[in-house]
């Protein structure tokens, strides 16, 4: 089977070790990721001296899947899905991030409202390793994935090509997808495919094949983008002494720092939210608008750690916030979605590292299982990925939406308020924090619900309730 992955980002490499560890006869199958964009940065000092005030469009910022500067935190559920997939990338993972074991929530006036545990280990099974939230750089984790496909199966894995369209061909008897592509030289080159995965982040050249131009299937722009950077310092005790990330809500906004890597590197990792649509021109921001527009939002918070990052930020990463619309589907004829291409998450979640990669495991399990199933030798390959591709949306999809509706009523913590709500969010935040059940009264038991879920236990109840055998005897029936 020929398998291409567009887009190079955590999805698509994740997705490309699943297939390689999962499929049956994994030898027997080519495949490819193809990713538009080499790395456009590492983490540096917040006094990055290069092009400090040069434009930054948004639109470009969204097309690839590697550009990594800033960070993220990948929760228990994706540090489980690392772990299965391989105990030494998922230790690799840990020993270049810094463990998180606890969230700390602060008011902009000062308060403190609360730690909770990122542990997974109340709700997980006795005998089950604990997971911890792991705060990582984007650049870290995605070289970690990287040096690990190089070293396991070779540099060739990873092509830097542009997808610029694909074609279906139902024309023929064998061949079925065609990929076109401009390589880094500019010229035009076409590959074959059985199967496609979209990886590609929310400009996805992949869903555009499937949904073409229509506007109700396009990424909307929230008019927020996400802001931050790494700040060479030593890491307060209030990170060390706890192993926690920082979360500091206020009436003007959201600010959030932590350690990005292991505390001897002293890479203070910050994140916060700027509202673009009060800028001119959105398509060129200007990084000193968007220093002067920090220094605005949060010059009365009480927090000495902000101020010291906000005095010395140097803008390293913008990442535009797309509102994307419930697909009706995540994929057909040979082409699926996988990551922030069929469902990007607010960042609020804390999920988007994660999901994806649930997503590369469920997928890749998934068409393992298919191609592995005796009823299914007797009909080509391109019914056992469509059955894939389907019962994959019918498994993820629930799942997701409810993480996304989650994250929905959270993001407006993000947005500017008045001084009566602003007291009332520290109330709010204090009490579920103070009184865990209220909590889980009113939002259930998110931590159950995220770190308990199973990618296995889930497709084999799906497998179950599907009536797949009949499907494909019906199917190799018809093909003679």
């Amino acid at each position: 089977m020929r398998i291409i992955i567009v887009g190079g980002g955590i999805a698509g490499m994740s997705t490309y070790l699943h297939l390689r560890k999962h499929l049956p006869s994994h030898s027997e199958h080519d495949i490819t990721i193809y990713e538009s964009h080499r790395p456009r940065s590492i983490v540096s000092s917040s006094r990055s001296q290069a092009h400090p005030n040069q434009s930054v469009n948004l639109n470009a910022l969204s097309e690839s899947t590697a550009i990594v500067g800033g960070g993220l935190g990948i929760s228990p559920n994706g540090m489980r899905v690392l772990r299965d997939l391989s105990l030494g990338l998922h230790d690799r993972v840990v020993a270049q991030g810094f463990p998180a074991e606890h969230f700390i929530f602060k008011g902009a006036n000062g308060w403190s409202l609360g730690m909770q545990s990122t542990s997974d280990k109340a709700v997980r099974a006795k005998d089950d390793a604990e997971e911890v939230c792991i705060a990582s750089s984007r650049h870290g984790l995605w070289t970690t994935l990287r040096q690990y496909i190089v070293e396991e199966y070779g540099e060739e894995a990873i092509k830097h090509k542009k997808v610029l369209k694909l074609v279906r061909r139902l024309d023929l008897p064998t061949l079925r997808l065609q990929v076109y592509m401009l390589d880094e030289q500019g010229r035009k080159q076409v590959d074959n495919a059985d199967l496609v995965i979209g990886a590609d982040g929310v400009k996805s050249v992949v869903r555009n094949a499937l949904f073409g131009d229509d506007e109700k299937f396009q990424p909307i722009y929230s008019g927020q983008s996400g802001v931050g950077g790494f700040h060479n310092t030593t890491i307060p005790p209030i990170i060390a002494d706890n192993r926690a990330m920082v979360f500091e809500f206020g009436g003007s906004g959201f600010f959030g720092y932590s350690s990005g890597g292991p505390i001897s590197e002293k890479q203070l990792m910050w994140w916060s939210t700027f509202e673009t649509s009060t800028l001119h021109n959105i398509k060129a921001v200007d990084p000193r608008d968007i220093r002067h527009a920090l220094s605005e939002r949060h010059k009365h918070w009480k927090d000495p750690i902000i101020e010291d990052i906000v005095s010395n930020a140097d803008v390293e990463s913008i990442y535009p916030t797309w509102i994307m619309p419930e697909l009706p589907h995540w994929g057909k004829r040979g082409v699926v979605l996988i990551g922030d291409a069929a469902h990007a998450l607010d960042p609020t979640t804390g999920q988007g590292a994660s999901q994806a990669l649930e997503d590369s495991q469920v997928f890749s399990l998934l068409l393992a299982e298919l191609l592995d199933r005796e009823c299914y030798g007797q009909a080509p390959d391109r019914f056992t990925i469509d059955k894939a591709i389907k019962v994959f949306y019918e498994i993820r999809h629930p799942r997701v939406k409810t993480i996304s509706d989650r994250g929905k009523k959270l993001a407006g913590r993000k947005a500017n308020v008045g001084i009566v709500k602003e007291y009332f969010m520290y109330c709010f935040i204090w009490l579920l924090i103070k009184f865990p059940s209220i909590g889980k009264a009113l939002l259930s038991d998110v931590n159950r619900e995220l770190y308990c879920w199973s990618s296995k236990e889930s497709i084999r109840e799906a497998l179950r309730n599907d009536r797949i055998d009949d499907g494909i005897n019906e199917q190799s029936r018809l093909i003679g």
